[in-house]
C-alpha cells in the first residue's frame, strides 16, 4: 500500500493549486514584426496588478445579529525586496504603488507606499474587509496579513490570517463541537456584482443537511458574516466547501473557543489546499493537544496514510499508519502523543483530500489556552511570502523548547515572536530566504532541507519574510507567538505561491 501511495503522490506533487494574491493580467503588448513565423508569440510579463482581501473583524457584521462585541484587527501589507525575486524578473522603473482600501469602502486607511519591502498597514474596527491592491511595479509579490493579538478576558488569544484573492471555490478546516466553540465564516466579494453563495459541510457521519446554507447572497463591495454553527451544529469535525455561483468571494474560517469561563484562544483559516492524493501541512508545532483532520470530498472511500516529517527524517504516527475515510466524511486523528518538536504533516490517499492540522497550548486542563491552525498548502514553485507586522519581531530567542527547530512554547521571549518552518517532500531541496528588517534593509541566506525533513528559521528583527525556491519540493509556514505568565499564544499562517507574471499575445505582421 505505502509503494501505491507514494506513486500516486510523486505524479501529482506539480499539480497542486496555485492560490495567492489574485494577479490581473498586463495591457497586451501589440508590436509590428518583419520576420517570417507565426500569427502570435507568447510574451511574458510581470504582472502589473495584484488583489488580495483581509477579513477584517471577524466578530463584527454577524447576519442577523448586532454587534455586542468590540475588535479591532490590524492589517500589513508589503511588496517583495528585488534580491528576493527569482533570477530574470524585471519589475522595471515605472511607478506603482501598494494601498489597503475597505470594502465597504469607508473608514481611515492608510496611505500608499511606492518602495519594495517597504510595509504599509492599517486597523479596522468596524464590519468591513479589506482590499490590498498593489499596481504598476509593485504588484509583482504582493503579499498581505491581518492580525489580532488579546492579551487577557474572555477573547485572549493570537489569531492571524493570511489575506488571499477571491476564488470560486474554497476550501476550509477548522472548528470542533466542544462547548462554547464558534466558528464565523467570513465571505467577501470585491467585485461589482451581487454574487450566490452555496456552503456544504462534511462531518463525520457524512454531509450536513441544512438549507441555511444555500442561496446565500453576498452584495457587490460587501462582506457577510455567518455563523457555522446554524449550518453545522455541533459538528465535532467540520470541513466546509464554499461554492460561489458566476462570481468569486474570499472566504475565511475563524475559529473561537470559550470553555464555560476558560478562553482558549482561536485562529483563522484561510483556504487549504484543492482535493489531491497528497497533502502536506508546515509549521506544525506540537507540545501537547494536537489534531489531524481529513476529509474527502469525493464518492469513493478513501485509504489514506498519513506521517509526520522532523528534522531527521519522516516518522509514521503508529505501527500502521494506515486509515480508512467513508466519501463525503471527516476524520480526525490524535497526534498528541508525539513528543514536543517541529514537525510537518504529510497525508497521502488513493482518492483526492483535503487536511488541516490544529496545535493546541495549555498549561493545565483547567488553565486558559490558545490553539492554531495549520492548512495544508501546494508547493512553492514561483515565490512565497508573509508580512509579519508594522512592527519588527522580538529580537531575542525563547528558552528551552521554543529554540530553533524544537515546538515553540516556553519561557522568556521578548513580545511577538516569528519562526519559518520549510517542509521537503520526497528529495533534498534548497531555498532562498529573505528578511526584511524594520528599516528596510534585506538580507538572504539560503537553507538547505533533508529529504522528507523539516528546517526552522528565527524571523528575529524582521517586518516580512520571503521564501524563493532553489531546488527540490518545498512547503512553508510561519509560526508566531508570544508567552507570557498565563502561557503561550501562538498562531500559524501557511505561505501560499505567487503569481509574478503573466503570459499574452503579441501580434506579428505576416509578409506575403
Amino acid at each position: 500500500m505505502r509503494g501505491v501511495l507514494r506513486s500516486l503522490a510523486v505524479a501529482v506533487a506539480g499539480s497542486g493549486l496555485v492560490v495567492g494574491v489574485a494577479y490581473l493580467p498586463a495591457p497586451l503588448s501589440l508590436a509590428r514584426g518583419t520576420s517570417h513565423g507565426p500569427a502570435t508569440t507568447p510574451l511574458v510579463e510581470p504582472v502589473t496588478q495584484a488583489q488580495s482581501i483581509c477579513p477584517g473583524p471577524e466578530a463584527l457584521g454577524i447576519a442577523g445579529l448586532r454587534d455586542s462585541l468590540a475588535q479591532v484587527v490590524s492589517v500589513t501589507a508589503a511588496a517583495a525586496p528585488e534580491s528576493a525575486l527569482p533570477a530574470g524578473l524585471a519589475v522595471g522603473q515605472n511607478a506603482g504603488t501598494l494601498k489597503i482600501s475597505g470594502l465597504p469602502t469607508g473608514g481611515r486607511w492608510a496611505g500608499p507606499v511606492t518602495v519594495r519591502g517597504q510595509a504599509t498597514s492599517a486597523k479596522i474596527s468596524t464590519a468591513r474587509s479589506a482590499l490590498v491592491a498593489g499596481d504598476g511595479a509593485m504588484a509583482p509579490g504582493t503579499v498581505a496579513t491581518q492580525r489580532s493579538w488579546v492579551k487577557s478576558g474572555d477573547n485572549r488569544g493570537l489569531v492571524t490570517a493570511a489575506c488571499m484573492p477571491a476564488a470560486a471555490s474554497s476550501w476550509l478546516i477548522a472548528g470542533g463541537g466542544g462547548p462554547g466553540r464558534r466558528e464565523r465564516l467570513v465571505l467577501t466579494n470585491p467585485g461589482s456584482n451581487p454574487v450566490m453563495v452555496d456552503l456544504t459541510v462534511l462531518g463525520v457521519n457524512g454531509p450536513i443537511q441544512s438549507p441555511n446554507g444555500h442561496g446565500l447572497v453576498v452584495g457587490p463591495h460587501a462582506r457577510t458574516v455567518i455563523l457555522l454553527d446554524a449550518i453545522a451544529g455541533s459538528e465535532p469535525s467540520p470541513v466546509v466547501h464554499v461554492v460561489v455561483q458566476k462570481g468569486e468571494v474570499a472566504a475565511v474560517l475563524s475559529d473561537a473557543w470559550l470553555d464555560g469561563v476558560i478562553p482558549r484562544g482561536g485562529d483563522d483559516t484561510a483556504p487549504v489546499a484543492a482535493p489531491a492524493l497528497e497533502q502536506v501541512m508546515a509549521g506544525v508545532a506540537i507540545a501537547g493537544r494536537a489534531t489531524l483532520r481529513i476529509a474527502v470530498p469525493g464518492d469513493g472511500e478513501a485509504v489514506v496514510e498519513a506521517r509526520v516529517l522532523t528534522a531527521s527524517g519522516p516518522k509514521p504516527l503508529d505501527a500502521n499508519g494506515v486509515t480508512r475515510l467513508a466519501a463525503h466524511s471527516t476524520k480526525d486523528i490524535d497526534l498528541s502523543a508525539l513528543p514536543p518538536d517541529a514537525y510537518a504533516v504529510q497525508v497521502r490517499a488513493d482518492v483526492p483530500v483535503v487536511a488541516a492540522a490544529m496545535v493546541d497550548r495549555r498549561l493545565a486542563p483547567d488553565a486558559q489556552s490558545d490553539l492554531a491552525w495549520s492548512g495544508a498548502s501546494a508547493p512553492i514553485t514561483t515565490l512565497a511570502g508573509m508580512a509579519l507586522g508594522d512592527k519588527a519581531l522580538g529580537g531575542k530567542a525563547l528558552a528551552g523548547k521554543a529554540v530553533g527547530d524544537k515546538a515553540v512554547g516556553g519561557p522568556g521571549g521578548t513580545g511577538l515572536m516569528g519562526r519559518l518552518d520549510l517542509a521537503a517532500t520526497y528529495d533534498p531541496a534548497s531555498v532562498l530566504v529573505t528578511t526584511v528588517d524594520a528599516n528596510g534593509q534585506a538580507s538572504s541566506k539560503e537553507v538547505a532541507i533533508g529529504a522528507d525533513s523539516v528546517s526552522s528559521l528565527a524571523l528575529d528583527g524582521a517586518t516580512s519574510v520571503w521564501v524563493t525556491p532553489l531546488t527540490g519540493v518545498v512547503r512553508a509556514a510561519v509560526l508566531t507567538w508570544v508567552t507570557d505568565a498565563g502561557g503561550t499564544l501562538l498562531s500559524v499562517t501557511p505561505l501560499s505561491d505567487l503569481t509574478l507574471t503573466t503570459t499574452s499575445a503579441r501580434l506579428r505582421e505576416l509578409r506575403n
